[in-house]
């Protein structure tokens, strides 16, 4: 799924949904950020609706089963460097993003 900022034109990657609240946002990666960030979804524009890859339902959404089998979640939500580089790693070897993204 890729989702554009009301305020930019970047493409975001989502790799999670989740719902609290009633309201539904989308933790997103994009190039330049070194990490996930929070997205409402009545702030953005989905690009493409299409949820593809390996995701899982887990509390109250549904995440990209590494970030919660290689415990990156959190870390990335905090923009640690360790979590960041080892989802990259993840995200070049699945063929999800460009090797030369970082």
């Amino acid at each position: 799924m890729k989702i554009k900022n009301d305020s930019s034109e970047k493409l975001i990657d989502v790799y999670a949904i989740y719902w609290i609240g009633g309201e539904t946002y989308f933790y997103g990666f994009s190039k330049g950020y070194n990490g996930l960030l929070a997205y409402k979804a009545s702030k953005v524009n989905i690009v493409d609706p299409e949820v593809s890859g390996d995701f899982i339902f887990l509390d109250n959404g549904i995440f990209y089963k590494p970030l919660i089998e290689e415990k990156l979640l959190h870390d990335l939500l905090e923009y640690d460097e360790t979590a960041y580089k080892r989802f990259l790693e993840i995200l070049k070897a699945e063929g999800r993003i460009d090797p030369d993204f970082y």
